[in-house]
């Protein structure tokens, strides 16, 4: 008889280990929003928020404003850029009447693959002759994805994988096809990569495109990013793109307000 209760009370101990190992594993999951994607994926979880690239643009920051800037973390709670560079992208940022693309990508998608492949999948399906894509990998076999595809002409982009200032920190003139094609696209993809969140998403903002991402979850970097509620698109969600695309007032009005939060919360005052 204590044989038999002794075995129930394993397996009972068992069942409760692996019910607490569930529920502790469901909150790496993330909340399925109205319009998120309709299958739960993992929800991606920014710890890896230290990146150089941030501690170079907050150093400019704060030196931009006089402020002491020899201990600045890459893991800052809020990213924060100098007004010089801000206004660098604003003056070449065009207006929607004037942009003559409608999506662009330019990055390399072989950074962390897995959260990327959406990207290919969506320029073969939507991107046309006046989108642009390019895949600043170094795969010499890469095989185009059409006539949108510049790949392969090499513009002279540096990638972020390599560990220098100069990747890590894009000065705006000195990367001309990159931020150009931005500013003239009307959306721009924002895949997360070597970390789950992406800095072309601040870039986009500053360049005053909207960014389309895979889940909202990409759309931040810390949980102090992730209450600033910027305008996005979902790309599972190509009805509403359409209907931003083909619809100007509507779209100055996120442009408008995701540069009111960008200058709000990431630029000294």
């Amino acid at each position: 008889m204590k044989l038999k209760y002794t075995i129930i009370a394993i397996f009972l101990s068992i069942i409760v280990v692996t019910l607490s190992l569930f529920a502790t594993i469901k909150t790496d999951y993330m909340t399925i929003m109205d319009n998120d994607p309709g299958e739960q994926q993992p929800q991606l979880n920014p710890g890896n928020i230290d990146y150089l690239g941030l501690k170079f643009h907050a150093e400019e920051a704060y030196k931009e404003k006089g402020m002491d800037h020899s201990d600045i973390s890459p893991s800052l709670p809020v990213a924060k850029f100098a007004n010089k560079y801000c206004n660098e992208l604003s003056e070449i940022s065009i207006s929607f009447s004037n942009k003559k693309r409608d999506f662009c990508f330019i990055g390399n998608i072989d950074s962390y693959k897995p959260r990327r492949l959406w990207v290919c999948d969506f320029a073969k399906s939507h991107f046309n002759s006046e989108s642009v894509f390019v895949h600043t990998g170094s795969d010499e076999n890469w095989e185009s994805l059409g006539d949108f595809d510049r790949s392969h002409e090499k513009k002279g982009f540096v990638g972020f994988l390599i560990e220098t200032r100069d990747a890590k920190y894009r000065e705006v003139k000195e990367n001309e096809f990159y931020f150009k094609t931005m500013c003239e696209s009307k959306f721009i993809l924002c895949p997360a990569g070597d970390a789950p969140w992406s800095f072309r998403f601040y870039e986009t903002l500053m360049c005053k495109s909207i960014p389309i991402v895979e889940t909202v979850h990409h759309t931040y970097r810390t949980q102090e990013e992730r209450e600033f509620d910027y305008h996005y698109l979902l790309a599972n969600d190509y009805d509403k793109i359409n209907k931003v695309m083909n619809n100007e007032a509507l779209y100055n009005e996120m442009i408008d307000k995701n540069t009111e939060l960008f200058r709000k919360h990431h630029m000294l005052e």
